[in-house]
């Protein structure tokens, strides 16, 4: 009889301690929030001024563009790479950061266009 409860007690423990899920903490990107919004946002720019070129100019512009935003910002390819592979485990928090760099974005379009604005 005893053998008998063990073995009927025994798979209900075992899907009960599969059905405790610990809860994961969303890992934090390796760079600030800030920061990987302003880099995104110029290298929003710094595709946008590549458009008009080809071939192996725009491979070296490319290349010379993204080293600049890095340095500017003092941070590294590997860095971006691994924050944003964070970012996109977290959608909602993916799309925040995306909202506040084209709206970065914006501003930096309206500042060309208006060059007394910059000034101010």
């Amino acid at each position: 009889m005893h053998f008998i409860r063990i073995a009927f007690l025994a798979p209900l423990l075992f899907l009960s301690l599969l059905s405790c899920e610990e809860e994961q903490v969303a890992a934090a990107p390796v760079i600030e929030e800030e920061t990987l919004i302003n880099v995104l946002a110029d290298i929003h720019m710094a595709e946008a001024a590549l458009q008009a070129l080809r071939g192996s100019t725009k491979d070296s512009m490319s290349q010379m563009y993204y080293e600049q935003v890095y340095e500017i910002h003092q941070v590294d390819s590997a860095s971006v790479a691994s924050s944003l592979e964070i970012m996109r485990e977290q959608p909602e928090r993916m799309k925040a950061v995306y909202d506040q760099v084209m709206e970065r974005v914006e501003k930096m379009n309206a500042l060309s266009k208006d060059p007394e604005a910059r000034d101010k």
